[in-house]
Parts: structure tokens; C-alpha cells; sequence
């Protein structure tokens, strides 16, 4: 009779350990909880990288010992006269009379000037002061210059004419003739125009007809 205790007593106890290792087998993981989850996401954020100070300072230093593209715009030259700033000089060929105004008589003189019109302002000019006692001016000094103008191989001199500077019929035409071939010796004046106080006389003087423009 005890036998038979002990032995139902030792299957019940096997029947128990039995049931409780099926229950452990058959139970499912737990889930772990949503606050998990994203904590975890979270620490799986990519960690931001500080850039490195001496590969930045390396980097700089390429850069500025890159060599500077030269400019390829072309230097901006002067001319000959305005890098001198030297003022022109020329060899012309100017016309007197004498004493008995037998014609005209020439003579060679050196002129300085900055600009053409000034050219033609210093040749004038020669022409009212001879330097030679043998060789009288047709044009005198009296006379002055309002303005002068080249347009196109046309030259024109607008001046005044006081009366003491007026000659008679032989050194009227005499002084327009020096005044021509003066004139005429530089190659870009193509015809002459003279002008007294602006107005285009018949007669310079009132004996010789006066042309406007004079050609040559």
C-alpha cells in the first residue's frame, strides 16, 4: 500500500515538471517596449564629424600658393609725342620782299610747336618777323590772329587788319602771295581761306580781289 503512494506520488511530480518545461518551450519573447525603440533609433544617429583644423590650414595653403592667372588685357601705350611730351619742331620755308619790293624773297626757319593748329599759328607768325634787315615782312606784326581752323585739307585764319597794317596794290598782292605759298607747303592744306574779323572781304586791302577759299 505505501509502494503504491510513493510511486503515484513520484508521477505526479513528473507529470508536473513535465507540464512546466512544455509551458516554458511554448511561451513567445517579449516585445521590447516602444520607448526602447526609439531610444535605440535615436543612438543610431550618425555622429557629426568635426572637420579637421590642420587639413582646413593644409587646404588654405594649397590654395593661396595656386599662382595668379596673369591679366590678359594688352597695356595701354602712349604715342611718341604724348610719352616725350616733347613740342614738334620742323624746317619750313617762309617769303619777304626787299626794300624795293621786287618780289618775294625766302628764307628757311625753324618752328616749334605742340599741335598742328599751332603750326600754322608759328608760321604765321614768321612771316610778320624776318630777322634780316635785306628781307622785309609783307605781313606785319600789328596783325593779329582771331582763330584758325583745318577742316578736311581746308584752312582758314580769321584775323584783324589795323589800318597802319595796310599796303598798297604791289604789297597787297605781294603779301597775299607769301601768305599762299607759305601755306601751301604743308602738304594736308588743300585751299586757304582769310577772314577779317570774321567776314570774307572782296579785298583784303581794297586793291586786289581776295578769293575765298584761295586754291593751290
Amino acid at each position: 500500500m505505501n509502494k503504491k503512494i510513493v510511486i503515484a506520488g513520484l508521477l505526479a511530480l513528473f507529470a508536473i515538471a513535465g507540464a512546466g518545461c512544455a509551458s516554458k518551450q511554448t511561451s513567445a519573447p517579449a516585445t521590447p517596449s516602444q520607448e526602447t525603440q526609439t531610444s535605440a533609433a535615436q543612438n543610431s544617429t550618425p555622429e557629426q564629424t568635426t572637420p579637421d583644423p590642420s587639413a582646413q590650414s593644409a587646404e588654405n595653403n594649397g590654395a593661396s600658393q595656386t599662382p595668379a592667372t596673369p591679366s590678359t588685357e594688352p597695356t595701354k601705350t602712349k604715342t611718341d609725342t604724348e610719352k616725350s611730351g616733347d613740342r614738334q619742331t620742323q624746317q619750313i620755308t617762309v617769303y619777304y620782299t626787299d626794300t624795293q619790293e621786287n618780289g618775294l624773297k625766302e628764307q628757311k626757319k625753324e618752328i616749334t610747336y605742340p599741335s598742328e593748329l599751332e603750326k600754322f599759328q608759328k608760321a604765321f607768325e614768321a612771316l610778320q618777323k624776318s630777322g634780316d634787315s635785306a628781307l622785309i615782312p609783307l605781313w606785319s606784326e600789328k596783325i593779329t590772329v582771331h582763330k584758325i581752323k583745318l577742316d578736311n585739307g581746308a584752312l582758314t585764319f580769321d584775323i584783324s587788319l589795323p589800318d597802319e597794317a595796310r599796303l598798297g596794290a604791289g604789297g597787297e598782292e605781294l603779301a597775299i602771295d607769301a601768305l599762299k605759298q607759305t601755306m601751301f607747303q604743308f602738304k594736308e592744306v588743300k585751299t586757304l581761306d582769310l577772314l577779317v574779323d570774321g567776314q570774307s572781304l572782296e579785298s583784303l586791302m581794297g586793291h586786289v580781289d581776295l578769293e575765298h577759299p584761295m586754291s593751290r
